[in-house]
């Protein structure tokens, strides 16, 4: 296994390193210019056309289509869902964990700034999100089913054998895609999210794993037996419960330190170019921390460039690609731009309660207890160290019960974001027995601590228990299962679509099968390794994805213009549709 993290960290280096973030951002940038800054112009209309369109005026306007666009088929024998139930599909999958300790992360790693660079991916990843969802409709298809089959496996097939000079390349690819997409459900869509919520519940209500991987994986299976359709609407309820219970919460706090705001604003934006009392290579370093997980965290949440989201787009009952393109629109602003800023907000607006560090070292127990590093309350990046008094690199430190002891600081042996946790370690003697200070064994002997930094969930549990007291963590804790859960429902669904691409229909249900199965052993095991190689294989899924969208570039810019100029400026031009199986009888 040491080995296998070793490869994987190599790689995972290579993947997500500067080339592919510049590639990411490269593609949105370039989708943002070619269009004229489509989703900043046309943001108004695309929340009109999406979430403020009403379902049953959407219904409505979608009957009138038929009779504009031309013969489409017959709407009611097509297995498809709504668009609004299609976005929460794809949104399921995208608001997870990371929504929570992946901004906690970025912020104790990148400082506030990773805020704002987290907002430019968003901005950026509009675009690429919007792209793709509209060569997913463009070049989706019906089985004999009438189930329509999409997926950026499709559009990198189909797509690129258009064209003479990428046509050796369309097959392998999408192949490749596919089989990522797959190992990509089982990893980072089941298992990981089943360990985070069995992890979130056994801290908070001492549930054991094995039974959270049952009940789920069980809730999952009876969801999945009805595919897309039932899929769609278990997620248009979750999706809207889990957003609005987040949102209140956050807002709560939000509102108890609002006299924190204004800094904590100009802080974010002091922090992401480097203007703060630092300067110098120190200042550079900042940013470029800042810079890196900024975009990473914003990329990891929203998923724009994975080509994921379009496995739930494309089934979607939209007669316009480019309506559908404006769900993605929003999808990524909803995740990024709302919910990941609402977490940075509330642990950069949460003011710092927890001892300073020398009251924490002069009164150690073997109970984890929590300390601050600074003053303020504003998080500071990592990499520094333990700050002593006088720089000294061994600390006399006291216990509880008593007992003294010298703790050594090596260099490097520590790096921090603004709160830490400390824990004595009890002693034990040469036969591995517990030592003591006292006969009646009440006060352990501590010689060693260990001393940690805390993020992740951890972190925004701490900084929501300044307003919710000890209830913080169970709070947390429901929102994890929640968010855990939806993106388990999303990954199954791309996972099986994956599977049908690679070897047809009859996959469906050994993957299904499969699927259910890792989700128990994902909560049950402990997944450094497999949350690592998961994280790989999604970096991997971008390279095929991106190349086949930037080579459609074309068709998604005429697309866009198509539908411009018969929705803006009222002219008689024909409309582009989507590419129909003439398999089902259905004219182009």
């Amino acid at each position: 296994m040491n080995f296998l993290a070793e490869i994987n960290s190599k790689i995972s280096g290579i993947v997500w390193g500067a080339p592919m973030l510049a590639l990411m951002l490269f593609t949105g940038g370039y989708f943002t210019l070619r269009s004229k800054f489509f989703q900043l112009r046309r943001f108004g209309h695309c929340m009109k056309k999406t979430v403020f369109a009403g379902r049953g005026k959407e219904k409505n306007k979608q009957k009138s289509d038929v009779k504009t666009l031309g013969k489409t088929g017959d709407a009611e024998k097509t297995e498809s869902v709504s668009q609004f139930r299609a976005m929460c599909s794809a949104l399921a999958a995208t608001l997870g964990t990371g929504n929570i300790a992946g901004v906690s992360t970025a912020l104790a790693v990148g400082g506030a700034g990773a805020v704002f660079w987290m907002w430019v991916s968003a901005v950026l990843g509009m675009m690429t999100g919007y792209a793709e969802n509209v060569l997913g409709i463009f070049y989706r298809k019906k089985d004999k089913k009438g189930v329509w089959r999409g997926g950026a496996m499709r559009y990198i097939r189909e797509g690129l054998a258009e064209r003479r000079a990428t046509k050796p390349l369309a097959k392998p690819l999408s192949v490749i895609y596919a089989g990522l997409c797959v190992l990509a459900a089982f990893g980072m869509g089941d298992m990981a999210q089943m360990n985070a919520a069995a992890e979130a519940l056994k801290v908070n209500f001492g549930i054991a794993p094995i039974i959270t991987g049952v009940v789920l994986a069980g809730c999952a299976a009876a969801v999945m037996a009805g595919g897309i359709k039932r899929i769609g609407s278990i997620t248009a309820k979750i999706v809207p419960l889990m957003s609005g219970f987040y949102l209140i919460g956050s807002l709560y706090i939000l509102i108890a330190n609002a006299s924190r705001i204004p800094s904590m604003l100009s802080g974010i934006f002091e922090s992401a170019f480097g203007l703060g009392a630092v300067g110098g290579g120190v200042a550079g370093f900042a940013v470029k921390k800042a810079v890196s997980f900024g975009i990473r965290r914003g990329v990891f949440s929203n998923e724009a460039g994975l080509g994921t989201s379009v496995l739930a787009h494309a089934a979607s009952d939209v007669k316009e690609p480019a309506v559908q393109g404006m769900w993605s629109i929003f999808e990524v602003f909803f995740d990024t731009v709302v919910m990941c800023s609402l977490t940075a907000f509330v642990l950069l607006a949460s003011p710092c309660r927890a001892p300073s560090a020398s009251e924490a070292l002069n009164n150690i127990t073997v109970d984890t207890q929590y300390f601050a590093l600074t003053e303020s309350g504003g998080l500071i990046s990592d990499g520094a160290p333990l700050p002593v008094a006088g720089g000294d690199k061994e600390l006399r430190c006291r216990t509880a019960y008593g007992g003294e002891f010298t703790l050594a600081l090596g260099e490097g042996d520590i790096t921090f974001s603004n709160i830490m946790t400390i824990r004595g370690i009890q002693s034990r003697d040469a036969s591995g027995a517990l030592l003591w200070l006292d006969e009646a064994e009440t006060r352990p002997l501590i010689e060693t601590v260990e001393i940690a930094p805390l993020n992740g969930v951890g972190l925004a549990t701490y900084a929501f228990s300044g307003s919710f007291g000890g209830a913080a963590g169970k709070l947390l804790a429901a929102a994890v299962l929640l968010f855990a859960f939806s993106t388990v429902l999303g990954w199954s669904h791309f996972g099986a679509e994956a599977a049908v691409f690679l070897f047809g229909e009859k996959a469906v249900i050994p993957f299904r099968a499969a699927f259910v199965v890792m989700g128990v052993v994902g909560a049950c095991v402990e997944l450094g390794v497999v949350w690592d190689i998961s994280d790989t294989v999604n970096g991997l899924m971008a390279i095929p994805n991106l190349f086949a969208v930037l080579c459609l570039s074309k068709k998604v810019l005429e697309i866009t213009k198509n539908y411009e100029s018969r929705i803006f400026r009222r002219c008689s031009v024909k409309p582009l549709l989507s590419a129909w199986n003439s398999d089902s009888g259905q004219e182009p």
